[in-house]
């Protein structure tokens, strides 16, 4: 019978191919430690001299260095290197110095010089004895406890599977040193020189390995301590700090603490006798600047088609809107991903949570505080896409912007036309565990999950449940979400006006039978007024229906959502007018009535001055830039609000620079878009002016300057203000201080002004430190 032989050379061979980097032979080395169920592991790197230097120490030694220089001169050299420029020699440096010292040939001075820089592995788990250094240990590809799926002490997953841990050593050095017990009486050590295996034509087994006793390395009644010698890189204090901590270490992590079950892994690492190097997670210059959070939770073991087995939560931290949730039962998902329900449940239950950065507006948002080149880094760091995570821990360098782009997030992104969901503004994490996903398979190397049926049923789940649910969000959180919220009023706001009218008219119909014949005039207009408020709200909910995509399609919708909006408010107060009408009337039939309707006729006359000043936003005059005179249009907006004014005490006034009357102000702009602008800015300043006024001031105040000079509009007014940080938020879509605001009306304003290559700005602080004034930068032609 013929059997399989394995020359020595495949099992270097075999570490190469499934062991891609340090950083991955490393965490192969710490989840060895924690399978053991150590509480703790310790990583000490102890590098005496720079490893370019020592490499050509080492070149020299194992040439036999000629001429005049000897042995004992060639170590007082090595000895003078390992002291030089060092204010405290290292602990770790002091011992081979003294064996260096006591070297008596050129062979033992090569394997001293190759202890210079090492990194150790130690934990403080269950150790291996004799025999299980021999049966397990040094059996590739035999899991140490391959029947155990928990540890035992600790209730930790196992995190190795493969049995190909202990072939990271010859990935970091040519030599290694295994040293372990069970009890403190028992201690035995293996060394390795890796280089044997490759120069040798004999096959594995014919390699003899020595098991000796040995002393445990450290005070602990069990343990286990890995010793690498000859290192293969180079490992400095940056190099371990930021190569090994900051960018692998730190991204072992799951981003998302509640996503974990168990405790972050207890990992210390030190440099050179130093104090433990911090491993942090996600930090708040970045997290605290999130867009949008989506958590999905898969839950396939259900009973019924109609059960739910996908779940989302979407959560948008700019805009502070409800978290949006969406149910899909295992029917619907069984039909979307052509799926049978035992597939679903071949996959197990997992999590996944993926966090959204807008990277404008993170740098916006944080050059506030002087942050934006720290929260750039952090950023940089965690994203890449969705990381796979398997109890706790990374799966090789998913989730990397540098890796493989597992779930076609990018490519999709381009298919599409849009990059607002790519990998390097999204920072994600699937949760899998060894137990509940056994069909969910790491490849060999660590790189990520074997392709299989459940692994692409996975990807159809991310993909079609979160991430294009996450797209669908942003995609329309920008222009979508604008044209959105107006749509919304000019849906329901022209039936409510039309509701309104009726009731007014109703009203208007008891009054004309009781009112004496002087007053009837009054009236007659009154009804007039309404009948054509009835009318234009027509013509504004068909301008709305035609409304398209663009910049100024969105502002035209904003300008019939600001009319319907003003419409609706002014004709709430005129129908609490009629009824306060018909009470009087009830009561006294006098002539005193009269002052009421003239009141009535004037208010309702405002709202029509409004409309036809806004009629360019209907379908004949829309996005028409047309020369108009300025000064005329502000003034025909103020007399629509002088009724407002009126009710609320405030004192609007227009004035032009340098002159003592009003002279036309000629400009070519959408004569409707700067209506709506202008209407955003009184509106705004009516509303805080109701809230409170500037310190000192005892009378409400608007005021609007036209600077022919600077070719400026100026809106003033002397309410509580707006504070320096806020100076250049309230132009953002969704800013708002209101209760229940919707935070458009200044962007929208803004738009106006950027539309006609203008600006709007807040200009002039007080010497209270707010902004009050308003100025608008009008084109230059």
């Amino acid at each position: 019978m013929a059997n399989f032989s394995v020359a020595a050379r495949t099992l270097i061979h075999l570490g190469a191919e499934l062991i891609t980097s340090d950083e991955v032979a490393l965490n192969e080395l710490i989840k060895n430690a924690f399978d053991a169920e150590s509480k703790r592991v310790r990583i000490e790197f102890r590098i005496g001299l720079p490893q370019a230097e020592l490499d050509q120490l080492l070149d020299q030694a194992r040439s036999h260095p000629s001429g005049d220089e000897d042995l004992s001169t060639f170590v007082d050299n090595v000895v003078k290197r390992l002291s030089a420029d060092r204010e405290v020699t290292p602990q770790h440096v002091v011992t081979p110095i003294d064996s260096l010292q006591a070297a008596a040939s050129w062979p033992e001075v090569v394997a001293l010089l190759e202890r210079i820089n090492t990194i150790t592995v130690s934990d403080r788990g269950s150790g291996m004895n004799a025999h299980d250094l021999e049966n397990v240990f040094l059996q590739i590809g035999t899991p140490s406890r391959y029947n155990t799926q928990t540890s035992e002490e600790l209730q930790r997953t196992l995190l190795g599977n493969k049995g190909i841990g202990r072939l990271a050593m010859m990935r970091l050095g040519d030599r290694a040193t295994v040293t372990s017990w069970t009890d403190r009486e028992s201690a035995h050590q293996i060394n390795f020189d890796w280089r044997v295996f490759d120069k040798t034509d004999e096959m594995l087994e014919q390699i003899p390995i020595d098991i000796v006793p040995a002393e445990p390395s450290h005070d602990h009644p069990t343990g286990t301590v890995i010793e690498i010698a000859a290192l293969q890189s180079t490992w400095d204090r940056a190099q371990v700090e930021k190569r090994f901590v900051d960018s692998f270490l730190r991204r072992l992590q799951n981003p998302f603490p509640d996503l974990t079950k168990q405790a972050v892994f207890p990992i210390d690492v030190h440099y050179n006798d130093g104090g433990r190097i911090p491993i942090e997670g996600m930090k708040k210059v970045l997290s605290e600047h999130a867009q949008a959070d989506l958590e999905l939770v898969f839950t396939p073991d259900v009973k019924e088609p109609s059960d739910v087995v996908v779940m989302t939560t979407l959560v948008d931290h700019q805009r502070g809107i409800d978290p949006q949730k969406v149910l899909r039962t295992a029917d619907e998902v069984i039909h979307k991903l052509e799926a049978t329900p035992d597939e679903l449940r071949s996959i197990g239950p997992f999590k996944a949570r993926i966090r959204w950065f807008n990277r404008d507006t993170l740098r916006a948002q944080t050059a506030l505080h002087g942050t934006t080149k720290e929260a750039k880094a952090e950023l940089d760091l965690w994203s890449g896409g969705v990381a796979i995570y398997r109890d706790g821990f990374r799966v090789g360098f998913s989730g990397q912007s540098s890796g493989e782009d597992w779930l076609a997030i990018d490519s999709s992104a381009l298919k599409r036309g849009g990059f607002a969901v790519n990998r390097i503004q999204t920072v994600g994490a699937v949760e899998i565990s060894r137990i509940e996903n056994p069909n969910l398979i790491d490849r060999s190397n660590r790189e990520g999950l074997i392709e299989s049926r459940q692994t692409r049923l996975v990807r159809s789940i991310l993909f079609d449940y979160a991430i294009d649910e996450l797209r669908r969000h942003i995609t329309h959180e920008g222009e979508e979400e604008k044209r959105g919220q107006l749509n919304e009023v000019t849906k329901s706001a022209p039936e409510t006006i039309r509701n309104r009218i009726k009731q007014a008219e109703q009203g208007l119909a008891e009054i004309r039978a009781r009112v004496p014949a002087d007053t009837k005039k009054t009236v007659e207009s009154i009804a007039k007024h309404l009948h054509f408020i009835k009318t234009e709200t027509k013509r504004f909910e068909e301008a709305a229906k035609q409304v398209g995509e663009r910049r100024e399609d969105i502002l035209e919708l904003a300008g019939v959502g600001t009319v319907m909006s003003g419409v609706l408010h002014e004709l709430t107060r005129t129908t609490g007018h009629t009824r306060q009408l018909l009470q009087k009337l009830a009561k006294d039939e006098s002539p005193s009535t009269r002052e009421l309707l003239i009141k009535l006729d004037n208010e309702i006359k405002a709202i029509n001055t409004r409309l036809r000043q806004l009629d360019p936003l209907t379908p004949s005059g829309r996005h028409r830039k047309e020369p108009f005179d300025l000064a005329g249009l502000l003034q025909t907006i103020l007399r629509g609000y002088e009724a407002r004014f009126e009710r609320h005490e405030i004192n609007a006034t227009l004035i032009t620079s340098g002159e003592d009357s009003i002279s036309p102000f000629m400009v070519n702009m959408v004569r409707g878009f700067v209506s709506l602008a202008v209407e955003n800015l009184i509106t705004n300043s009516v509303y805080w002016l109701q809230r409170g006024l500037k310190a000192g001031a005892t009378r409400r105040e608007i005021h609007l300057e036209l600077d022919p000079e600077s070719k400026t509009l100026s809106v003033w007014d002397n309410g509580p203000g707006i504070t320096s940080a806020d100076k250049d938020r309230v132009f953002t879509a969704g800013f708002t201080m209101r209760p229940r605001g919707q935070g458009l009306g200044l962007f929208l304003a803004a738009e106006v002004a950027t539309y006609h290559q203008a600006k709007l700005v807040l200009d002039g602080v007080d010497d209270d430190g707010r902004y009050r004034a308003f100025v608008l930068q009008l084109p230059k032609e």
